[in-house]
């Protein structure tokens, strides 16, 4: 991280990459069966920055979707 020129302690990163967040969004369809949905955040342009100094995806997870 530091060769990329971020400086921060760890607290303070953990803080900024607190902000993107997984969320599941649930439904019932027609036919009664629930529906979660799964998708990670948008991140912003500090978890850009931080992901790309580290070589990680800005999307680490794909979305997931279940029927039950």
């Amino acid at each position: 991280l530091r060769e990329s020129g971020i400086r921060h302690h760890w607290a303070t990163l953990r803080t900024h990459l607190s902000g993107q967040v997984r969320v599941t969004t649930s439904m019932v369809n027609d036919k009664g069966q629930v529906i979660h949905i799964r998708h990670t955040s948008e991140p912003e342009p500090v978890h850009v920055k931080i992901y790309n100094a580290l070589g990680l995806p800005v999307r680490p997870l794909r979305r997931l979707t279940t029927i039950e």
